[in-house]
């Protein structure tokens, strides 16, 4: 399991949501938290061990550590 810094944001797409939204999305949010907090907020994409396209994307190491 991957430790996360104290200052992030875990977000979960729906199957249909295209990449390039998710991405756009996932950007804006990370903006927008920083401007009203002042901090260095990070935000990921919650992954799924049991999703066959996340696997597919997985590196070697990544599919592994599952």
């Amino acid at each position: 399991m991957t430790v996360l810094a104290p200052l992030h944001v875990k977000v979960e797409f729906g199957k249909d949501v295209p990449g390039m939204a998710q991405a756009t999305a996932m950007m804006a949010f990370e903006r927008r938290l920083r401007e009203i907090t002042g901090l260095n907020i990070e935000v990921f994409k919650d992954a799924k061990g049991d999703d066959s396209r996340l696997r597919s994307e997985m590196t070697v190491e990544q599919r592994a550590r599952l």
